[in-house]
């Protein structure tokens, strides 16, 4: 098979068909960018969730005569923990006072500080599952001094459950966009088979091999995924920009969406292609 030949005549077949290939490519484009967009909208559902994990302590909650400092070195022992740091009483009662903000006065009726002291316990990336908080509270629990152990677990299990729903969002869509894309397709290589009918029979009587017929239908299925893939790359990069602009510090998986759409677009294009030929039966009868 002629390499020059295959993409010199896929190439002619997808600018000579400019109407059917430019929408094809346009369909493709709006399909995945579709895509794009729940791609990135994953994205940053998981740099949220990792940055509130970053940011996930547990409490240990101590009785007045406990030795912070000493119960500190002890939990440094512990497999999972990075760092600890005490909080007295009164830095407690100061910290719960700022995060009242114009409520604050409402403290000024008690009469003795209820907090209790507390140590503060950052944990390794490993250890912020629900069933290693569990095993490391049972843990912390068994020291002396220490009352009781709190973590967040609800906001955890809430990001978890939302990303899962989320996730089967993707592969939905992702199906469904995968469908239309190859229908399309199909369409697009159907209609450049049968405006070269003619030309394809004379092929035959030239005794060209039928591979060679039937990859240039496969070349411009590829270039319709290839420029749809770009158009919604650049489409889904402008929402990001705007909502750069909106909310800030949003980083973009540059490579990864790219990669993604570039992949998606030149699977379906190939799939598309190939089954608009097996459909017609393009080979020597």
């Amino acid at each position: 098979m002629s390499t020059g030949f295959v993409l010199k005549e896929g190439s002619k077949l997808f600018f000579r068909g400019r109407r059917i290939s430019f929408a094809a490519a346009a369909i493709f484009a709006v399909v995945l960018s579709i895509v794009g967009v729940f791609a990135l909208g994953t994205f940053y559902l998981l740099s949220f969730k990792n940055e509130i994990e970053s940011r996930l302590e547990v409490v240990a909650f101590l009785s007045p005569d406990a030795d912070s400092e000493e119960l500190i070195g002890e939990f440094s022992t512990l497999e999972g923990i990075v760092s600890g740091s005490a909080v007295s009483s009164q830095e407690a009662l100061e910290e719960f006072r700022r995060d009242l903000g114009e409520d604050a006065e409402l403290l000024d009726i008690l009469d003795e500080n209820p907090l209790p002291p507390s140590i503060r316990l950052k944990l390794t990336p490993e250890y912020r599952s629900r069933a290693q908080l569990d095993a490391l509270e049972e843990k912390l629990l068994l020291f002396e001094g220490v009352d009781e152990v709190w973590v967040d677990r609800n906001l955890l299990d809430r990001l978890n459950k939302f990303l899962y729903i989320l996730l089967g969002a993707d592969a939905f869509v992702l199906l469904l966009v995968g469908l239309s894309a190859v229908l399309v397709t199909m369409l697009a290589t159907r209609f450049a088979i049968l405006d070269r009918r003619r030309i394809i029979d004379l092929y035959w009587l030239m005794g060209v091999h039928p591979r060679t017929l039937r990859a240039p239908y496969v070349i411009e299925g590829l270039f319709e995924g290839l420029f749809g893939s770009i158009v919604a790359y650049g489409i889904v990069f402008a929402l990001h920009l705007i909502l750069y602009s909106l909310v800030g510090s949003m980083g973009f998986p540059a490579w990864k969406l790219a990669a993604v759409l570039l992949g998606l677009g030149l699977l379906f294009g190939w799939l598309g292609s190939g089954l608009a030929i097996d459909a017609f039966k393009l080979k020597r009868t």
